[in-house]
């Protein structure tokens, strides 16, 4: 029995059998079989993304109720935040939980569909994930702040799984837009299946890190294999590190200053006991404006 194990072998593999359930067009409606790619590129990366974080698709939205365009693929930590279903199935995540977004796209075969994708994704970090600088990193403690600080910042990519225009088109068009838009709205990774990836450039070599980039860094003419690889490197390393905030009830549940409660004393009630000495030797609070973590 073999006894080696090796995750480049194991991801080699993985990405020919993503080629060949991309190329099969089970599903003569457009619409549906875009559907289905999309759904086999969340299923790659549901399997071999740590368990903490589940992928789905939706919007993203923050506590002062902005929204993001529809994502192709969310990543969110699923431990410590909820995601929210409206009628008819969508999917809505609170972006202090969300750790990176994706666009998949059959093809790309125009400068403004490339826009259009990089638009898309930009709707999503642009929103605040610190919670009007209530929100806090779990790990640190430190207030987040995704205008400055990668750490913070959701990750965001494109999958192109057939065609797609020239790398040199398409790297220009990227140094269009990240020259119209601050660094936080970069995108991190453009990925084009059995094609090219292109990411940056920091002072250490090859990094999705905007904030310290000093160029676009392509990647061309390697395998398929190889390029899946290095798109799953560079994903897994930086959603992992990516902070999550816990999920605020008090903020996104907004309620008015006073609750419509009444209340009955012990005292009047008839129960066993006197009541302890803390409780009566304190003023009675009002009532109606108890906090929800009084």
């Amino acid at each position: 029995m073999d006894r080696h194990f090796s995750v480049p072998g194991l991801i080699a593999s993985v990405a020919e059998r993503m080629w060949a359930s991309f190329s099969e067009r089970l599903i003569p409606h457009d619409q549906e079989f875009g559907t289905a790619r999309e759904e086999i590129v969340r299923e790659f990366l549901s399997r071999h993304l740590p368990r903490r974080f589940d992928v789905s698709t939706g919007f993203v939205f923050d506590s002062k109720g902005d929204v993001s365009k529809q994502m192709d693929v969310v990543i969110y930590d699923c431990n410590d935040s909820p995601r929210f279903e409206t009628v008819g199935g969508k999917y809505f995540f609170p972006c202090e939980a969300v750790v990176g977004v994706g666009q998949v796209k059959s093809q790309i075969n125009s400068k403004n569909e490339f826009l259009g994708a990089l638009e898309n994704l930009s709707s999503a970090k642009r929103l605040d994930r610190s919670g009007g600088e209530d929100n806090f990193d779990q790990r640190t403690g430190r207030t987040m702040d995704h205008t400055q600080v990668h750490l913070d910042q959701i990750f965001s990519f494109v999958f192109v799984i057939d065609e797609c225009i020239q790398e040199e088109l398409l790297r220009k068009t990227l140094f269009e837009h990240i020259a119209e838009n601050p660094r936080h709205l970069w995108p991190n990774i453009t990925f084009c299946f059995d094609k090219y990836l292109l990411t940056y450039s920091c002072t250490f070599g090859v990094c999705p890190n905007p904030m310290d980039a000093f160029a676009i860094s392509s990647l061309e003419e390697t395998p398929r294999s190889e390029l899946l690889l290095y798109f799953y490197r560079l994903l897994a390393r930086a959603i992992t590190v990516t902070s999550v905030g816990s999920f605020s009830y008090l903020k996104y549940l907004e309620h008015p200053s006073k609750w419509p409660f009444k209340s009955y004393a012990f005292e009047d009630a008839p129960i066993a006991g006197k009541l302890p000495e803390h409780l009566t030797s304190t003023p009675k609070p009002d009532w109606g404006s108890l906090k929800e973590d009084s």
